[in-house]
């Protein structure tokens, strides 16, 4: 966070004429003659966390004055007015005004880090380097289908005959352009931002060739499940068994967010064992059920903006990544500089690129399941 040559400060305590006595205030010492409270010289709470109290009623009293001194010192739902907090963000920074901003500013990437997509069929497929000039090809069990991805990066070709594929390889690519007077006005390294967002872009042109080729992939050997009703235990039972019944082993489930909302809502914790139950409950992760991977991929497609790569309402069963098909990398992703400078324009460019590819060689391993009210887009079914 204490980035662009910023000086970690030590943040001293600020004194308030408020806050500091609903830390840990005096306790309750009964009332005096004229009804008034008295202030004990014990403290009301001890060193870990609990009220000082010799019975019950004392309990009570104490509560009782802790929420009189609640009620006493909180202004508009805050402890703090709004020129006690400027004064106390003042003091935390010394009275820098620049460091203060600079400080604001970094919280905005932390906060669109979470916003980022994070790309995942490198985890279907099994991926490997192809060293400089070395052929790819995969052997494939004799009269199985093989799909793969032509060098256009979007033409789908069977294979039938032969028991080898030779996949050709195509370029994913991302060419951003900033203009300098961008840099200048943004509050945040729009730089570094958007050499992380082209990455992301890239990952999920990834996601989104994997998936059409899982999809077509999908019904040569296995029948499409046609869900009439929301995504439960049995619709994900026939898709395990739609793979296995090939003596295959599943070994994830890709969904979308859509999906695992129906599946959390229909599952009730008599399914799980009490540790699995509880880290669900507490922390909303499913990550996977009967020994499968749960897979979950959230976004939506807006104009001239791809931001998804599982639809919704479609959902994948697939096998471990070697019985499945192969991802050849010959060129990892690089980025290299495309400054418009020699053109006359104040922009920096980069081009960022890998050279990939992506092969189905065992279309038995791979099944899918759409729901009945289901739009599947064109781009995976083309």
């Amino acid at each position: 966070m204490w980035a662009n040559n910023m000086e970690k400060k030590e943040i001293k305590k600020v004194a308030s004429t408020q806050d500091e006595r609903l830390l840990n205030p005096k306790a309750f010492g009964g009332t005096d003659s004229k009804g008034r409270q008295v202030q004990s010289s014990q403290d009301m709470f001890d060193s870990k966390g609990q009220i000082n109290a010799y019975d019950h009623e004392d309990v009570i009293n104490q509560q009782q004055k802790f929420a009189g001194l609640m009620s006493q010192y909180k202004k508009t739902g805050s402890f703090y007015s709004l020129a006690e907090k400027q004064r106390i963000m003042e003091a935390a920074f010394g009275g820098n005004q620049e460091e203060r901003m600079r400080f604001g500013a970094e919280m905005i990437p932390l906060i669109l880090d979470r916003l980022d997509y994070e790309g995942f069929i490198r985890q279907v497929f099994k991926t490997h380097e192809v060293a400089q000039g070395q052929i790819i090809s995969y052997e494939k069990d004799i009269n199985v289908t093989a799909l793969v991805i032509q060098e256009d990066g979007q033409t789908i070709e069977t294979v039938v005959k032969g028991n080898r594929v030779f996949p050709p390889e195509f370029w994913v690519t991302a060419f951003p352009k900033i203009n300098m007077g961008e840099i200048a006005k943004r509050q945040y390294d729009v730089v570094d931002r958007t050499h992380d967002k082209a990455t992301f872009q890239i990952m999920l042109q990834e996601d989104r060739n994997g998936l059409r080729q899982l999809y077509q992939a999908s019904t040569i050997e296995n029948s499409q499940i046609n869900i009439t009703s929301s995504l439960n235990k049995s619709v994900l039972e026939t898709l395990q068994l739609e793979v296995e019944r090939h003596r295959l082993i599943v070994d994830k489930f890709i969904m979308n967010r859509a999906e695992l909302g129906d599946f959390k809502k229909n599952i009730n914790s008599m399914d799980y064992d009490p540790i699995t139950s509880r880290d669900i409950l507490l922390t909303g992760v499913f990550a996977n059920i009967w020994g499968v991977n749960v897979f979950v991929s959230a976004g939506v497609d807006e104009a001239g903006l791809q931001n998804v790569s599982v639809p919704q309402g479609v959902i994948f069963a697939c096998t471990e990544g070697r019985y499945l098909g192969a991802m050849p990398i010959r060129i990892s992703l690089t980025m290299l500089p495309a400054d418009q400078f020699m053109f006359g324009k104040f922009s920096y460019g980069y081009l960022f690129g890998e050279m990939i590819g992506q092969a189905v060689l065992n279309p038995r391993s791979c099944a899918v399941g759409i729901k009945s009210t289901a739009v599947v887009p064109s781009w995976l079914s083309a």
